[in-house]
């Protein structure tokens, strides 16, 4: 898959204990469970696993080399659709597809789901990419026993993150429902919290204590941003306002159990952020996206940016001492207004 240049460069993870599931391919080969008899192993083998791994790649590619968003459509759904289309219009309307998010397609390990009813969600974590970034946790759906696996998130995993432990490929992973309360937070409960971690920073937000916050999450990223913003020198002269807000999208969450009673929750966050100054005032765009994304609009005394954020958390068993830990995310402009 297309290659994308990050904010800043991240290297290698020396230290990361991986579990994901990939998808399956050729919905034909994918085992069926029989009316009447009990089904609670794993639904797919991993040999199938990389083929879907295989196929959704493909159709990315091509997308990527065509700069083609409906070419996607075939394999990829969800946030991932959104996201990834945005980025190549953007890559298109900048003649330059340096910033569309490269996505391996090798795995390192596949965390296999267990459920008989769809829709169902299966995981990958890749290697590395070629430039040493850490590698993507992937989530991949299947809507229906016929339809074909699609990409549906993907996250770029935070340096030195330690993944939590799954069951073996072989025994299959337990899907977990949005609000399960066998944790120390459920899924949909956790991506609300930390919505407003991100919104508020670890300072503020009284959320935060139930965090163990790494230096460079989604929150550490958007508080950073912030605080550059309001440091510009004559922002304070211009009557300078920002202001960003981030809640959890309802309805867009995928849960698997970890082999410790916890899980693992991927999900989006829809962002907007606002930078207002005095009337008389221009405020331009701030990155090479945001400038795409406004296109041929004149500059005015606001800028509005929205964002599609897929986030990744460890949700720990509600009996369990640790806190919910940030894995990854993916921080992309997705519309800009002024």
């Amino acid at each position: 898959m297309n290659r994308r240049t990050t904010r800043r460069g991240l290297a290698a993870v020396s230290a990361v204990v991986v579990g994901s599931v990939l998808l399956a391919g050729c919905t034909e080969d994918v085992p069926q469970p029989q009316a009447g008899e009990p089904f609670d192993g794993p639904v797919l083998t991993e040999e199938q696993e990389t083929k879907v791994l295989s196929a959704v790649s493909t159709t990315v590619q091509k997308a990527d080399k065509k700069l083609d968003p409906a070419a996607l459509k075939s394999r990829v759904t969800g946030p991932a659709l959104e996201v990834r289309a945005s980025q190549l219009d953007v890559a298109k309307s900048r003649d330059d597809s340096s910033l569309v998010t490269e996505i391996p397609d090798e795995s390192q390990q596949l965390v296999i789901p267990t459920t008989s009813t769809w829709p169902r969600t299966s995981y990958s974590i890749t290697v590395p990419t070629e430039d040493l970034e850490t590698p993507r946790l992937v989530a991949f759906e299947q809507d229906s026993a016929r339809a074909a696996y699609k990409m549906w998130s993907w996250v770029q995993l935070l340096p030195g993150v330690v993944m939590p432990a799954f069951a073996d490929a072989g025994i299959g992973s337990e899907a977990v429902a949005s609000d399960d309360d066998s944790l120390a937070a459920t899924p949909a409960d956790a991506l609300n919290q930390y919505a407003d971690v991100v919104t508020l920073g670890s300072e503020e937000s009284s959320f935060a204590k139930g965090f163990d916050l790494p230096e460079e999450d989604l929150a550490a990223r958007v508080q950073g941003d912030a605080k550059n913003v309001r440091s510009t020198p004559g922002f304070e002269d211009a009557d300078g306002e920002f202001e960003a807000k981030f809640s959890a999208r309802k309805g867009d969450i995928r849960s698997v159990r970890t082999a410790d009673g916890g899980a693992l929750v991927m999900g989006a966050l829809d962002g907007r952020t606002t930078l207002t100054v005095e009337e008389e005032g221009e405020v331009p765009p701030f990155t090479e996206t945001q400038k795409a994304l406004l296109g041929d609009a004149g500059l005015t005394n606001e800028l509005e940016v929205e964002y599609t954020d897929m986030v990744a958390l460890y949700v720990p068993a509600k009996d369990s001492d640790e806190k919910i830990r940030p894995l990854g995310y993916s921080h992309v402009a997705t519309a800009a207004s002024n």
